[in-house]
This record gives C-alpha cells, structure tokens and sequence, in this order.
C-alpha cells in the first residue's frame, strides 16, 4: 500500500511552523484520493503525532488573519515560516528599559519535560522575562545574572563584569557607580564600614537611625567576642611570675566590673594642673605662677590677638561695601540707568582688600558718611559729572577690566577673614599650652613643698 500522503487543505488553517525546515513538499503536500476513509484517519492520526512529537515548534499566532479562499494553494500559503528566535547574548538595539523590582536577578529555567498548551504558555512566560539589553560594560543581556544598577547613568551592570561579589554588592555598597562613570571626586563607588571583629564581613551598625544602636559591630555576640580576644591577649596570674608588675587578665576583668558600676569607662583626671580659680581673664590669681619671659609672652600675644581682631572687623566692613555698590548697580537697572550688561563698578572699591589703604578711606568724610547711612549713595566729589544715580560707577557693557568684579572680591576677602582669623587661632592655642604647663609646674612645687633658705655666712 502506497503511503499515505496529508492534504494541504487538511491542515489547521492557524497552525504555524517555527524554527524548522520542513516543507509541503517532503512527503506531505501531495493530495489523497477521494472517498479513502482509511486515508482519512491515517491523515489525522499523522497530524496529532506531528503536534505531540514537537510542541514547541508549532506555535498560533494571534496576527494571522484566516485564509479567504479554501484552495489548497491558498492554505498553502497561509502557513507561514517563522525564524528561529535569537540566541540569547547577542546584542541588539536598546530599547526602553523594563522596571526591575530588585538588583539581585534569580535565574529561571525552562521545563523540558512541559508538553501541550501548557508547556507552550511557560515558554512564553520565559521568553517574556528574557532581556537582550543590551546592558553592562559587555553590551550583553539580562541573562539572570547577578546585576548592580549604577547611581549615576541608570544602566545595570553584571557583578562579574565589574569585579563585584553579590554578597559584597548587597551587604557592604552603599553607592554604586559604574568603571564609566567613575571620575575619583564626586562620583565613586562608597562601601560601608565593615564590623571591627576580624574576619566579619558584615557592615557595622553606624547607619542606624537611633544613635543608642550604633556600634562599630555588626552584633553584640561580635563585641563579646572582640571583647574576649583583647583580654586573651594578657597574661594570666598564674601563667607569669611578675603579676604584680603586669596586667593580668583577672586585674582587667575586675576593672571592668568596677568601672561598669560606675557608668562606664571614664578617663581619670591628670596628676598636676587641676586647680579651680587659678586664672582670671588669661591671668593668674596667686604670685608665682608665670615666670617674667611667660608674662611677656602672653602680654604680647593678647596684643597681637586683638589687633587680627581689629583686622577682621575692617574685612567685614569691606564685604558690606561690595554688597552696597552691587545693590546700587540694581537699583540703576530697575530704574532704566543700567542694562543687565552694564559694569556698575564704583570706584570706592578701589581699596577694598588693602587693609592699609581701606582704613585710610574709612577715616575720610566719604567713608564716615556711607557707613553712617548704611548704604552707597551718590559721591561727595563735586567733581564728578553725570546722573546722580550713576555717578561715579563703570557705565561700560561688557567691561573687561571690571568683569565679574563682585564674585572677585568677595572671594579674596573672604579668603583674606579665613586666613586671619587662622592665626589668631593659633596664637590663642600657644597661650593656652603655655598655662597648663605652667599651672602644672606651679601645683608640683606645691606638693613637693621645696624650700630654699638662705645662711648669713
């Protein structure tokens, strides 16, 4: 008996074929004569073995629209040829980017064993979740992977790529940022402090938001084991002949169980230098105290102190005299004067950030009766020509001798604040080294109670 042969008309018309090479033409497109029941049956039969054998290559496509005419070349050509589908990895063009709900990606593998419907709607499912990116430094794809998204370009990076363990990215990264987007000063990768027990690499608690919980441990079994380890390290009574001498793990222990009932650990206070209501106002209250040569010293510490201050006072007076030529500049432009190009420099500026020639102009009449009105109004100089609300201000555009003028010396007297007041700090701190040593040295003298007495001879 001849083989039978399946019709093309016999076929689903909304059966397609995905990812194989078979044709009409290999044994299956010829047509059976009529009236063969049993041929019939055979054609049935072959076709339900053909949809059992391989699910996964036959696949419904919702577009396909059913065929207008019953021919068999028409159904024939209904039954499209779908390419087999990309290999995962390979790149492609980027599209937007799906919402991730965590940067740890959890592998999924597909069932093989699935058959029917339902092993077709779990590889759907699957084809669903892959990504093909393209993403990381590799321009490959979500291949469920552990990935790490980086602060600052948003793009997700895979933890191999980068040299980065999923343990350390999910415990110790406070701040990710990608080997493209590191510059090293604002924008770098910032790990978290890790517990201060060796071997531990859990992050300390120092990001907690209660101050009470914070510690430099990740747990307390790991401070007790901390604890435990540095005690170790001393000898014992019974393991050293010079226990009086050392100390020992029983005389630690016994400190901690004291001081514990005291309120925790506290430093004691120093042998000499302890005397209340020895010093007024930088000096001493009982002769004896400071020698001629610490006298003069912080005599003419205080002096030069005071002067710095008298420094930093002109300085402030300065920033107020650019912040009054500014706003008058604005009131010159809300009135029509000025443009927003225009220079508005005034030329009693001219001293600012020269402390000599500044404290000079403030003595003059000029100087008195601007700070006195609290404001930069119109020159005293007769001399002077023009509007009364411009005179003696830059009406150039553009002025280059004059550009940006205010951002200028407001920096260089700030600068010139900071670098005073440094040195007055200085001097305060040699002055108050010279006390304590000499308050220390004046309550020794007092405990050793040393004399000297003179013998007629």
């Amino acid at each position: 008996m001849a083989e039978p042969r399946i019709a093309a008309d016999a076929l689903p018309s909304d059966v397609e074929m995905e990812g194989t090479d078979l044709s009409l033409g290999n044994g299956l497109g010829n047509k059976i004569s009529e009236g063969s029941s049993d041929a019939h049956d055979q054609t049935v039969n072959a076709t339900e073995n053909i949809e059992q054998t391989s699910p996964a290559q036959f696949k419904s496509d919702p577009d396909e629209k059913p065929p207008t005419s019953s021919s068999p070349q028409a159904n024939a050509d209904s039954v499209k040829m779908r390419p087999a589908s990309k290999k995962k990895g390979t790149a492609a063009k980027k599209g937007p980017k799906r919402a991730r709900a965590s940067k740890s990606k959890a592998s999924s593998k597909k069932d093989a064993s699935s058959t029917g419907p339902a092993g077709d709607a779990h590889d759907a499912s699957s084809d669903d979740e892959t990504d093909n990116g393209p993403y990381c430094i590799c321009r490959g794809p979500d291949d469920h992977r552990w990935m790490i998204s980086c602060d600052v370009c948003e793009d997700w990076f895979h933890g191999e790529c980068v040299n980065l363990d999923k343990d350390i990215g999910e415990k110790l990264v406070e701040r990710f940022v990608c080997p493209n987007c590191t510059d090293g000063k604002r924008n770098y990768t910032k790990y978290k402090k890790t517990c201060s027990l060796t071997g531990c690499k859990n992050p300390a608690r120092l990001y907690t938001k209660s101050l009470k919980d914070r510690s430099v441990f990740c747990c307390n079994d790991h401070c007790d084991a901390w604890w435990t380890s540095m005690i170790n390290t001393l000898p014992t009574k019974a393991a050293t002949e010079k226990a009086i001498e050392v100390l020992t793990q029983e005389d630690f222990v016994g400190l901690l169980i004291s001081t514990s009932e005291q309120g925790g650990w506290k430093l004691g206070d120093k042998p000499f230098g302890n005397m209340e209501g020895l010093w007024s106002n930088g000096l001493p209250t009982r002769e004896g105290v400071l020698s001629d040569e610490e006298q003069a010293f912080l005599k003419n510490s205080a002096a030069e102190r005071l002067a710095l201050g008298n420094e930093i006072v002109q300085y402030k007076k300065m920033m107020q005299l650019i912040d009054w030529a500014n706003h008058r500049r604005q009131l010159a432009i809300e009135a029509g004067k000025f443009t927003k190009e225009s220079c508005g420099y005034d030329w009693r500026l001219d001293t600012v950030s020269v402390r000599h020639q500044f404290g000079e102009w403030l003595e003059t009449a000029e100087g008195q009766a601007t700070f006195k009105a609290g404001k930069l109004d119109t020159p005293l100089d007769p001399e002077l020509q023009g509007d009364p609300a411009t005179r003696g201000m830059c009406e150039k555009k553009r002025c280059k001798p004059h550009n940006g003028w205010y951002k200028l010396l407001m920096g260089a007297v700030r600068i010139l604040i900071k670098e005073t007041a440094t040195a007055a700090a200085d001097k305060l701190n040699a002055e108050e080294v010279m006390r304590q040593a000499a308050e220390a040295r004046f309550e020794r003298r007092q405990h050793e109670k040393n004399t000297v007495e003179y013998l007629d001879g």
